[in-house]
């Protein structure tokens, strides 16, 4: 017999819809077997690891709940929380194989460039705010526009850019050095970039770029 997946989880029976909420995980902790399993069996009792960190779990002006994901180190489900000040789970859901997707999460951070994770940043910042002017019927947006709103323009996601290609590009192999030139200079390459004994090299050992 061929080893099937389990999942962890309670099925409902007739739900006549799934409505769900932004949680954003403030802190994933892992904990033993045992402390975890007294935390999903007694959730209303007072618990020191949520009162240690109830001032990170709250609900936002924009209704996401920023909430404390605890999880068994050993089997790997989780228990998102939101104790609303309290010290016990007092909004809770129940989370299945939740250190996957704090080790996936872990491993993208760290294969992300600062520049790269302000791109993402500000990726998020003009979705969210073009999905709030939707629902206060506006339909037809220009990222110039949504980039003005925010109090930035296309200059500035450019040097956010050269910046994210410089750092990817001086961790290849081969690549000596990369510079990134003063954007707001004209008629000059953004970024130069030199091989590795370069000097060594008959042909053109440098290259210059424009973005």
């Amino acid at each position: 017999m061929s080893k099937k997946l389990i999942i962890n989880t309670n099925l409902l029976r007739k739900e006549s819809e799934f409505r769900t909420k932004s949680c954003v995980v403030e802190k994933a902790i892992a904990v033993p077997h045992s402390k975890f399993d007294n935390l999903k069996r007694h959730p209303l009792r007072d618990h020191r690891l949520i009162a240690e960190n109830a001032d990170l779990m709250y609900c936002d002006s924009d209704d996401n709940y920023h909430c404390l994901l605890v999880y068994d180190q050993e089997q790997g489900d989780g228990l998102l929380i939101d104790s609303e000040g309290t010290s016990y789970a007092r909004y809770a859901q129940f989370i299945s194989r939740a250190k996957e997707l704090v080790d996936r999460q872990q491993s993208h951070e760290i294969s992300l460039t600062n520049s790269e994770k302000k791109l993402l940043n500000l990726l998020s910042e003009i979705a969210e705010r073009i999905a709030n002017a939707v629902q206060h019927g506006y339909k037809d947006f220009t990222i110039d526009d949504v980039l003005q709103d925010l109090d930035c323009d296309f200059n500035e996601v450019k040097t956010m850019m050269s910046h994210a290609v410089a750092q990817k590009l001086s961790q290849m192999d081969g690549i000596g050095s990369v510079e990134v030139s003063n954007l707001d200079i004209p008629f000059q390459p953004d970024i130069s970039v030199k091989m590795e004994n370069s000097e060594e090299q008959s042909e053109e050992p440098e290259i210059s770029m424009t973005i």
